[in-house]
């Protein structure tokens, strides 16, 4: 039963705490606008996703008139 008692009174000893380096602060700066830059990503997203849809009909839009416009014209496809 001793030595149940000793290892519950034995804490371990805290971590020293180490000053913050310029080094720190600078990666926690860019760790911080990495996080800000994907909430912004985040809340654009519907839009973003919108009008890259919208885009890509007109781009298929646009490949089939240029092709309509070549068959009529007599070009080569």
């Amino acid at each position: 039963m001793r030595w149940i008692s000793r290892l519950l009174r034995r804490r371990p000893k805290p971590t020293p705490q180490r000053p913050e380096t310029p080094g720190q602060r600078e990666a926690d700066r860019a760790l911080s606008r990495s996080r800000d830059a994907r909430k912004t990503i985040q809340a654009n997203w519907p839009e973003v996703n919108h009008r890259s849809t919208r885009l890509r009909s007109e781009r298929v839009q646009n490949h089939f008139a240029e092709m309509f416009r070549q068959a009529l014209e007599g070009g080569r496809h």
